[in-house]
């Protein structure tokens, strides 16, 4: 009794009442914002110079990131929470992100002298990053496991890797309000690696505890 018998199951009840699970994931994902919207609030401050940021393509840049992680992530987790998908080309939706990010980086590297390329990536406080978008990515990574376990995800493992990405798609798009460092390439070394961080620790989670 193994995907066949536990999807026969599934069109047995098909007539049941009960949340699609694409509003469950949804409505995870909702809750994640605002409990990680407070949690922020209570940690960090704005940065001072926030409207004059919201000016410069360098920041809307890591807008543009964390939303494309959060959105594309959200798309993948609905597939992946039915117990019949299989991998296929919705996969690629995991290039979104990397794929925005790469335009910015090759915009700065243009932009920039090249001796000026590694200290532009190093920037300031590198180590911040690492330690606050995985730790305000904990709350939502819970709740968009919880989400999931609603359904029957079919890889468990990778169904945990997204849900971390979602995770890391909300804490970084407030984390940015606080960061001041904007540059592309910046994101390209530190976002990624906490990205890298919080959907290893999902893909960890997900593979025990939305295994069925």
């Amino acid at each position: 009794m193994k995907t066949n018998d536990l999807i026969n199951a599934i069109a047995a009840d098909a007539k049941a009442p009960g949340m699609p699970i694409a509003t469950t994931v949804w409505i995870g994902a909702g809750i994640g914002v605002v409990v990680t919207g407070l949690l922020f609030w209570l940690m960090l401050p704005v940065r001072p110079d926030m409207q004059a940021a919201l000016g410069d393509w360098h920041f809307l840049m890591k807008w543009v990131f964390s939303l494309t992680l959060l959105l594309t992530g959200l798309v993948l987790a609905i597939s992946l929470a039915r117990p019949q998908w299989a991998p296929n080309s919705t996969l690629l939706l995991l290039l979104g992100a990397p794929i925005v990010l790469g335009i910015g980086v090759v915009a700065d590297m243009i932009a920039l002298p090249s001796d000026a390329w590694m200290p532009t990536m190093v920037g300031t406080a590198p180590f911040a990053c690492l330690f606050y978008v995985p730790l305000l990515s904990g709350l939502p990574l819970a709740l968009m496991l919880l989400a999931l376990r609603q359904g029957a995800p079919a890889h468990p493992a990778l169904a945990g890797a997204v849900a971390g990405i979602i995770a890391t798609g909300i804490a970084a798009t407030f984390y940015a309000t606080h960061c001041q460092n904007d540059s592309p390439l910046f994101l390209a070394a530190w976002y990624i690696m906490a990205t890298l961080i919080v959907a290893s620790v999902g893909a960890l989670l997900g593979a025990r505890l939305l295994r069925w």
